[in-house]
């Protein structure tokens, strides 16, 4: 079979969609035999290994993205799946044309409806063309994968759908993210480029509303009372809101942020940090805790949404605005080194059972389950 896939993601900024692509791509070719793959995106990119997938640059992107992404998907993209004769197309960013394009199978990634959920957590514009496209993308899927049970439960309290339309698929941390042998030399180094104490509690992820970046400054006002030695630094970009929360930042000592860090640091950070802390109000999977348990960290995370199915006891929870219960967790793990072991190791086990590997498996087995020859 010809299976298209939206790989306009790998042009951006990468965030946690992008990355489930990525690492997806990067592991079909020792899975997948059979079908061809062709990547369709705006301009040519790099891939690990270009020769496997059939590049397809398009047209350049003329607008601003919001503009431009409905244009590209409904107008430009059914010419090249005609093109190069699609048998299914593969959408890891939640829009699908709002047509079928004759012959090809849509399959669909919905990893959250958040914007059903609660509607604070996007700008009103955004939250209803997302309402708008997303809506006519999941009727016009023939299957969808999603990331998680929670999510699915969301997806069918929102959208009238039969649960055999949706398939639950784990997301998994990239094989990168794991625990670097460095030594103590090479840590200190790091922590002296970057202004880091000895013990960092380390947040990951788009600085915005819905992931509780005002409880973390919470968090980290109750932990300076007490030790004011340790320093909370949160990695992103900025989401919604995220510019009123950077300035509530720069209002504290033990507060730092950093924004466009690539891979190679983000390892060495989670290398060198203490803690992570993830106090999420919403996640569809999340991403950053299973880096963090990968490269050895004791998690600390909300007891809400997918992060209970996901995280399970390996991870310490609470609730999202039990600020006090976190920082005398965190000050618990700074000073007990059993307990802080304990989850340590409950942590690098969990992540194992998140495997990029069985991810695209069971993405493979879908492809197949529209190939006549596999019926």
């Amino acid at each position: 079979m010809n299976i298209g896939i939206d790989a306009r993601l790998l042009e951006r900024k990468m965030t946690g969609i992008g990355r489930f692509l990525e690492s997806l791509l990067n592991e079909i070719p020792s899975i997948d035999k059979i079908n061809n793959y062709f990547l369709f995106s705006y301009e040519n990119f790099q891939l690990n290994d270009n020769h496997y997938y059939s590049i397809v640059p398009t047209i350049n992107n003329f607008l601003p993205q919001k503009l431009f992404s409905p244009i590209w998907i409904n107008f430009i993209l059914p010419f090249y799946l005609k093109k190069y004769k699609i048998d299914i197309f593969f959408s890891a960013n939640q829009l699908l044309p709002l047509y079928k394009v004759k012959n090809v199978k849509y399959i669909l990634v919905l990893h959250d409806v958040i914007y059903k959920v609660d509607r604070s957590f996007h700008p009103f514009i955004y939250r209803k063309y997302l309402q708008f496209f997303t809506y006519f993308s999941i009727k016009s899927a023939d299957l969808i994968i999603t990331v998680s049970e929670y999510s699915k439960k969301d997806i069918l309290k929102y959208y009238k759908l039969s649960p055999q339309k949706i398939k639950v698929v784990y997301e998994a941390a990239d094989k990168k993210f794991s625990s670097l042998k460095l030594s103590l030399k090479e840590k200190n180094e790091i922590k002296r480029k970057l202004d880091l104490p000895e013990h960092v509690i380390l947040y990951v992820g788009m600085i915005e509303n819905r992931k509780n970046i005002l409880g973390i400054l919470r968090i980290a006002d109750e932990v300076y009372n007490t030790y004011p030695e340790a320093k909370f630094l949160l990695i992103g970009k900025i989401g919604y809101g995220g510019k009123e929360l950077i300035k509530q930042m720069f209002k504290r000592k033990n507060v730092s942020y950093l924004s466009n860090i690539d891979d190679e640091i983000l390892m060495k950070i989670y290398s060198v940090a203490t803690i992570f802390l993830f106090p999420s109000f919403y996640e569809g999977f999340g991403f950053p805790p299973l880096e963090a348990m990968r490269s050895g960290l004791p998690v600390l995370a909300s007891k809400s949404t997918s992060l209970v199915e996901i995280l399970n006891f390996s991870a310490i929870l609470h609730d999202p605005n039990d600020f006090h219960s976190f920082s005398n967790d965190i000050l618990r793990l700074i000073e007990n080194d059993e307990l802080y072991n304990k989850y340590k190791n409950l942590g690098i086990e969990r992540a194992k059972k998140f495997h990029v590997s069985n991810t695209a498996n069971e993405v493979v087995k879908i492809f197949n389950l529209f190939n006549p020859k596999h019926s």
